[in-house]
Order: C-alpha cells, then structure tokens, then sequence
C-alpha cells in the first residue's frame, strides 16, 4: 500500500458511500481496495491500469476525464497528481461541481507535491488547511471556491512539430513542447506510404498525426492509458482533419488485430521510479500486433537496454540512429 493510501487510512471521515477519489496512476492494495468496497466508495482515473486493477479488486472504478458535470459526492478525495498544472486545473474542475462537495480532502508523497498543495490552491484561489503528514506524506483539506466556468481546454497547452499546431491537456507527457526523443524520430523516421500503423503511448497524437500527414493513406490507430492524452489526440485529429481511430489500452492488451508497423515512445518512468515493464511488455506481445513482415519502431534514450530486451523476441534488431542522447530501434522478424 502507498504511504498516501496508509496516511488517508488514518482518518475515517471520507470513508462513506457519498465519497469520491480522484486520482492518476495508484497502486492497488488488498487492505485498501477492502476499505473502499467496504464503504462503498467510488473511484475515478485518468489513468486505464489504475483503474483496471481497482476493478479487479471488485471496487466501483471508472476510466475517464474528470468532468464536474458529471461529478456528484459529499466528500472528495484527490490524489495529487506529480503535474503541477494538472493539479491546478483539478482544483478548478472539482470547484465547479453543480452541487459542491462539502468535505474535499488532498494528499501527495511531499516530494510529490504534498509540501506545496497548500500554496497551489491558494494561487488558484483556493485555501487549503494541513490536518495531518506521516511517512514523508500530506494529507490537506481543502476550501474551494465556486467556479460554474471550467473548460479544460483552458489549461491546454499548445506547441508545434513540422509546421503544424498540436495542443495538449495538462499531464500528458510533454504537454507544453515537442520532446526531442518524438523530434528525433520524426527527423529520422519517413512516415510510411500505406498500411496499418499503431501509434502506441500516443500522447496528444504527434508521431501518428505527423504520420498521418504525410501519407494521408495509412490507416491510423492512436492509443493510450491516459484519459487526457486521447482526448488531446482527439481534439489535434479533428483540428487537422485527420481521421484516426482512438483506443485506450494498457500497452496492446486492448489492441485487436495486425499493424503493418507500431511506432512508440515508450514511458520509463511511473510517478517518481523507473519502470521498464511497458518496454519489457512490448517486446514480448508486439510480435503477435504484426503483420508477417511488420515493424516495431521505437525511440528511447541511448542508456536503456532495450536491444537485449528486444533480441530475446524479435529475429532482426538493429539500431537505426544515434542522436542527441536517444536512439531510434527497428524490430522485426525479417
């Protein structure tokens, strides 16, 4: 269990069956998945495995957009996101709930956000009160001031990538710029001229969009866990007029037949550690996602071992370019 989870557990006021959690990625714990069925208390996240696992712990979770239409509870609990403007944006959308909760609650890892939560709702507009910290936690309750205007769109963010405008929500990766690891794919990678092509942690959609652009004919898919990437990837779709196809997916556990190529920038970071296990993952289902002669393209920083990983699953891996820190992979089984 978290030491977020472990400091809210210390309190017992927010367990009720008109409570709320909000939150992004989260480990899932028996004893804490237990509390929550117990008092039937609800969950939502941006994040699909998140919410997927909660599931599985039979407790009443969603995969979606925090929308304060759709909002209803007496009590809410918001897991601090890392994202400084993701948390500032969730404090707007809880403040604009049709019928205000009446308890909101905040609670972060202190390198986290947890020792600055106070001074983020205050310049947002919000006050905030720190009723309790252990294990290197905050816990906050939080006053917020009604807002009946909120749009995400709002707390979008825009940059650009080949001449073309992209916008992104707060907490997709690299919400405010062009990362260079996607730049030095795109510098390197000429978008194929037809067939399937799955663009897999898709973000706000730049490598398939790109893609799409340049070979108007390829049949695009652009998949996420992020509720907030594919909805960024939907808005720069239509915004270009490109039609894709949007799948939320935990890596390709979700994905339905073969690509002729899978393109990633693939996430190795999960909160405040390193993860390989989406990379690991990859290498291993991305076979079973290709057409006989597909390919796997990703692009990562030079350091990561991923050519040993993929040789244990791919008959061909070859590194394509070194650039600027990050290289670009080709896998394939011939």
């Amino acid at each position: 269990m978290s030491a977020e989870q472990q400091l809210l557990l210390r309190h017992d006021s927010w367990q009720r069956q008109d409570a709320l959690i909000v939150c992004g990625h989260q480990s899932v714990e028996p004893e804490f998945a237990a509390i929550l069925r117990e008092h039937n208390v609800p969950l939502l996240s941006w994040d699909l495995p998140t919410q997927q696992r909660f599931q599985q712990q039979h407790v009443d979770a969603r995969h979606a957009i925090p929308d304060p239409s759709q909002l209803q509870a007496h009590t809410l609990i918001l897991m601090w996101p890392k994202s400084k403007a993701l948390a500032t944006a969730l404090l707007h959308c809880l403040a604009a709930m049709a019928v205000p909760a009446q308890q909101v609650f905040a609670v972060a890892a202190n390198d986290a956000g947890g020792k600055s939560i106070g001074s983020c709702a205050s310049k947002a507009g919000h006050s905030a009160e720190k009723i309790d910290s252990a294990r290197r936690c905050s816990l906050w309750q939080l006053t917020l001031q009604p807002n009946a205007d909120f749009n995400w769109l709002r707390h979008a963010s825009s940059f650009s990538a080949e001449q073309q405008s992209f916008m992104a929500l707060p907490g997709v990766f690299s919400f405010d710029r062009l990362d260079r690891g996607t730049a030095v794919l795109l510098e390197h990678l000429p978008a194929p001229e037809h067939g399937r092509v799955l663009d897999l942690g898709c973000g706000a959609g730049v490598i398939g969009l790109t893609f799409k652009r340049r070979s108007p004919g390829l049949e695009l898919t652009l998949s996420d866990v992020d509720a907030l990437a594919l909805r960024s990837a939907e808005l720069n779709s239509l915004r270009q007029q490109l039609p894709v196809r949007l799948q939320a997916s935990d890596g390709l556990n979700a994905i339905q037949g073969r690509y002729d190529y899978i393109v990633c920038n693939p996430p190795f970071h999960q909160g405040k550690d390193t993860d390989y296990q989406f990379a690991q993952r990859l290498f291993a289902d991305a076979p079973q996602h290709l057409t006989q002669d597909g390919q796997l393209w990703l692009i990562a920083n030079r350091h990561l071992p991923y050519e040993e990983w993929a040789q244990q699953h791919f008959a061909r891996v070859e590194v394509m370019v070194q650039s600027d820190g990050f290289k670009l992979l080709l896998a394939s089984q011939q």
